[in-house]
């Protein structure tokens, strides 16, 4: 084990894996899709969601639309992984014909993008866009490896690795268990 700790942003291979979509209004569908860094277990009301596309490859993990969340089966859930999930915030029940599927709704929200050294797309009236090249205070990480920033919290989960044994670190464990569906973008 190193002591080189490496941030990476984790998101759902949506070139390969099935999206989940809930079976709800359209007006509905934010309360189900959108996720930032808010409780949402008391209030959730289980629907039905489906595959929007089918044919795609059905792995462990699944995209719902929104790169702040995803769901994973119940593989997942039944496994040592399950474990870093839970530290991390909220699974959510999902119901996918009939399957046990889950979201993870990360709570664990941390100020540790050091934002004076991070370089932003800037636009034209000077205020800030998406960042190009992230700088963290590694420092402020949380003890949960599955954690949020609040700059990206609603389109972003975040992953470190290279502090901890491989059975603590969401993306080792993640590879260790030959688990599929999700790509890990080394942010630094």
């Amino acid at each position: 084990m190193s002591n080189t700790m490496d941030i990476y942003s984790v998101k759902v291979d949506s070139n390969k894996s099935q999206w989940l979509m809930p079976q709800v209004d359209k007006e509905e569908i934010l309360d189900y899709t959108a996720f930032d860094c808010e409780p949402k277990l008391a209030s959730w009301q289980q629907k039905e969601w489906y595959s929007f596309n089918p044919k795609s490859f059905e792995g462990n993990f699944y995209s719902i639309g929104s790169n702040g969340a995803f769901a994973f089966d119940k593989s997942v859930y039944d496994s040592d992984l399950f474990t870093l999930l839970e530290m991390s915030g909220e699974i959510l029940p999902v119901n996918l014909a009939g399957k046990e599927v889950y979201i993870i709704n990360v709570l664990e929200c941390v100020n540790a993008l050091d934002e004076n050294s991070t370089k932003w797309d800037i636009y034209d009236d000077g205020s800030r866009g998406r960042i190009l090249d992230y700088t963290f205070h590694k420092d402020r990480v949380s003890e949960s490896t599955l954690f949020k920033i609040p700059q990206t919290s609603k389109s972003e989960i975040l992953t470190y690795s290279g502090i901890k044994d491989e059975y603590d670190e969401f993306m080792r464990l993640y590879q260790k268990l030959g688990f599929t569906g999700l790509v890990f973008d080394k942010l630094t």
